[in-house]
């Protein structure tokens, strides 16, 4: 593999995993931010689906739209769409809470060493 590509991976652990797994940790914590959590996890994981994707994407047609539609129903006050799909991929977090335990204790033993 070349250099390019652990770049690539490095930069969506950075940008974009990590601060998915820290929201949900926050959102387990504070149940009045609980719309904008939610927000944030869905917009993170279709960011991620788009790095992942290449590109091929935006080459549907009305992608673009469709996805500032979806996110304007997410967080609108009336529709409050996040708190919808939150509560369905719930159980998903919680699997992947499970699968990501080995992990968290390793990155809570480097966070004490700053």
């Amino acid at each position: 593999m070349s250099a390019c590509i652990y770049c690539c991976l490095l930069q969506l652990i950075a940008s974009i995993i990590y601060p998915l797994r820290q929201t949900y940790q926050a959102y387990k914590l504070q149940e009045k931010l609980q719309i904008w959590v939610v927000y944030w996890i869905l917009m993170s994981s279709i960011y991620l689906l788009e790095e992942i994707s290449f590109g091929i994407l935006f080459m549907i047609p009305g992608y673009s739209i469709f996805k500032t539609f979806y996110a304007i129903w997410l967080y609108h006050e009336k529709t409050q769409g996040a708190l919808v799909v939150g509560t369905l991929l719930k159980p998903v977090f919680n699997k992947v809470k499970g699968i990501m335990a080995p992990f968290q204790e390793k990155l809570d033993v480097l966070e004490k060493v700053k």
